[in-house]
């Protein structure tokens, strides 16, 4: 793993928590030369003392001028740029339709526009992580955001100009995150209910672990094949990918056997 991550440069939004934070230090501890975003100044602080040498900036996402400048002021930082992975987003559980747009939308067109020229040099890829909670009452503002950057995405690879740039979705899943208590605390309706059968039923997933398999396929452009039990199976351009309870289960043997540091 560490001679695929070295010499790679990778921007993660969102890197101080959750899935997010597992593919930061998952691709900084393999020799990747990283760059995160968070909204408060003591996540990224923290962040930066933990990963001494990568870049941690402060900027909200809600302010498209900030998010673009990130982008441009990151792959300065790190000399070019291999792939772009649109991690942050806010729920709309305690934000309103506008935070929403913002974040989850305006932002992620404005960083991948400010990163296309770095990742055609470098044949890069754009990772969006999507959601399985794009059709489900209770999260409408929040699952229209994610399906509206699919099809941008879309759309955006089909312009000539952007030729060479790999880009894909992912569904992580229900995860151990932040995300799922502020549904419990703050949401209603039939995500809510959701969340609390998840919860109940205990298979929520560990965001390490799916960090740790994001990560994997960002740097390769490969899923996970059940068959093989490798990484081995070329993703589509614009594909979503899900992963699966089968690719959870063979990540955490290779914890097991191979120890987390791996």
């Amino acid at each position: 793993m560490a001679n695929e991550i070295e010499r790679k440069r990778i921007i993660i939004t969102g890197g101080t928590e959750g899935i997010g934070n597992a593919i930061a230090k998952d691709l900084f501890a393999g020799g990747g030369d990283i760059a995160i975003c968070a909204r408060t100044k003591r996540a990224v602080d923290r962040f930066a003392e933990e990963n001494e040498g990568a870049v941690a900036l402060q900027v909200d996402l809600s302010d498209r001028r900030a998010a673009a400048s990130f982008v441009v002021d990151s792959i300065r930082d790190l000399g070019g740029l291999d792939a772009l992975i649109l991690n942050a987003a806010v729920t709309g559980m305690t934000e309103d339709d506008v935070e929403v747009f913002k974040v989850n939308q305006v932002a992620q067109v404005a960083m991948t526009r400010e990163a296309a020229e770095a990742l055609k040099k470098n044949h890069g890829r754009v990772v969006f992580l999507s959601s399985a909670a794009k059709n489900i009452e209770g999260a409408e503002s929040y699952g229209a955001s994610k399906k509206r950057i699919e099809e941008w995405l879309q759309e955006f690879s089909e312009r000539p100009e952007n030729e060479g740039i790999a880009i894909f979705s992912v569904i992580p899943g229900s995860c151990d995150t932040r995300m799922h208590k502020d549904v419990l605390e703050h949401g209603s309706g039939a995500v809510k209910d959701r969340t609390e059968r998840i919860i109940e039923a205990g298979v929520l997933r560990n965001p390490e672990i799916v960090g740790r398999i994001i990560s994997k396929m960002a740097l390769s452009g490969m899923k996970f094949d059940a068959e093989t039990g490798e990484y081995d199976n070329p993703i589509g351009q614009c594909e979503v990918v899900a992963i699966s309870d089968e690719n959870i289960e063979a990540e955490q043997m290779m914890i097991v056997q191979k120890g987390p540091a791996a």
